[in-house]
């Protein structure tokens, strides 16, 4: 009898012993790997494996950190570029300043246009990923080989559209390896509502007076003669932009006798070139004043929107601004304080609007 028992629970724990031996993952499959095993698909279709949610972070690229902030704050950042110290990128980026904390985050590279990242540094820290934008998947290959460590591609279009699916995607990716899909999903619903409501309040056809936007951002600081032949801050809301047709390129800097020939109705200011445009105006008065939105006083002020990558909550709240200027009847219900309040707190999760204003106090007036 004692045999025959010794015999049965010899069996049974066989059994649980063989039930043990493969786990389920997130899919539910049998895999030998943990219960929270995961698999991410970057912006450019790589797959990307975790075993767990990341306990530190390093993002690197090209408008990389704004992505991080929005969804995640400064939550586990352990690395970032030094391009994003620098100081106007400081000081004309919300989360910058709902996060002062990232500025102390460690170094892991100069950043920037065309300059490779520093392995060693990053090799150093030791992140349990890293997000690197605006980056091509042979780079991320190579990147995570080299340092045996996660690498998710991000980025949102090569010309930073405000709307378009890279943006939202590149969001959630974010969301999906941090474990913040709520937060991406709350965010990129956000956009979208505040899209349909600029288009809503536009129309459909382009109208209003003649305009051009200048001073701005351009691989830097830009004046007056910089602009853009197509962006969605003008045509989403139907904006009359008289560069429209004019050139292929987004971004473009024309001469002194084509704005002349232009010789716009309104004139729209990137504060990013804002001592490049004053400048320009102390030094050859005759031109500006030559120009019919000058003598007009129909110059008017926004802030820096696009500051090592597209600053989204504050190219929303220009949108606005800049509708209230062309589409008077179609968006006078808009308070631009009330309205940057909802903005940045949905973006930062604070209102910092208030020290955006500080850093830059001529914006949303007449220039």
């Amino acid at each position: 009898m004692r045999k025959k028992l010794c015999a049965i629970g010899t069996f049974i724990g066989v059994l649980f012993a063989v039930a043990g031996c493969g786990s389920l993952n997130q899919s539910g499959d049998k895999s030998g790997k943990s219960l929270s095993t995961y698999v991410v698909e970057d912006i450019t279709g790589r797959r990307v494996e975790f075993d767990k949610v990341p306990e530190s972070v390093v993002v690197l690229g090209h408008g990389g950190l704004k992505f991080y902030a929005y969804v995640c704050g400064d939550e586990k950042l352990i690395g970032v570029e030094d391009m994003e110290k620098q100081g106007r990128t400081l000081k004309s980026q919300g989360f910058h300043h709902a996060y002062p904390h990232i500025r102390k985050v460690d170094t892991v590279g100069m950043g920037g246009p065309k300059i490779s990242p520093d392995y060693e540094q990053i090799s150093y820290k030791k992140p349990d990923v890293i997000f690197r934008a605006y980056a091509d998947k042979d780079e991320l290959d190579k990147m995570q080989q080299r340092l045996k460590i996660p690498v998710v591609g991000i980025g949102a279009g090569k010309n930073g559209e405000i709307f378009g699916e890279d943006t939202y995607k590149t969001i959630g990716i974010v969301g999906k390896v941090m474990g913040k899909e709520q937060r991406s999903e709350e965010l990129v619903q956000f956009i979208k509502e505040t899209e349909k409501d600029l288009r809503k309040r536009a129309g459909n056809i382009v109208s209003g007076p003649k305009t051009y936007m200048g001073g701005c951002a351009f691989r830097g600081e830009q004046g007056i003669l910089s602009t853009k032949g197509k962006a969605d801050l003008l045509d989403v809301i139907k904006v009359n932009n008289v560069m429209a047709g004019q050139t292929k390129e987004r971004s473009v800097i024309i001469d002194k006798e084509k704005l002349l020939e232009l010789d716009p109705e309104m004139i729209i200011v990137d504060l990013s070139g804002k001592a490049k445009i004053l400048g320009e105006r102390q030094e050859d008065p005759e031109f500006f004043q030559s120009l019919r939105a000058v003598k007009n006083e129909n110059m008017y002020a926004i802030m820096p929107y696009f500051t090592y990558g597209m600053n989204y909550d504050t190219a929303l709240l220009d949108m606005y601004y800049i509708g209230k200027l062309t589409h008077s009847e179609a968006f006078q219900d808009v308070d631009i304080n009330s309205k940057a309040k909802e903005i940045y707190t949905l973006f930062n999760g604070t209102d910092v609007y208030g020290q955006l204003l500080k850093a830059y106090p001529q914006s949303f007036k007449r220039f």
